[in-house]
């Protein structure tokens, strides 16, 4: 399962601890694990991403 986040920070991020980092925009969207995502929160790099009903998005 992941959540779709939106990066609110340009820079280079990991999909997953042992990854490679790769290039995100500010405004770009992208699904990462749960871990992933409450750590981009925490650190103001993300927020989570929700549809026009308020309701997160996640990707099974």
């Amino acid at each position: 399962m992941k959540v779709l986040v939106e990066y609110t920070e340009t820079g280079m991020y990991k999909d997953y601890s042992w990854g490679n980092p790769t290039m995100r925009t500010k405004g770009q969207l992208h699904a990462v694990e749960p871990a992933s995502a409450a750590t981009l929160i925490k650190a103001h790099k993300a927020c989570l991403y929700k549809n026009e009903d308020g309701e997160i998005v996640i990707q099974r």
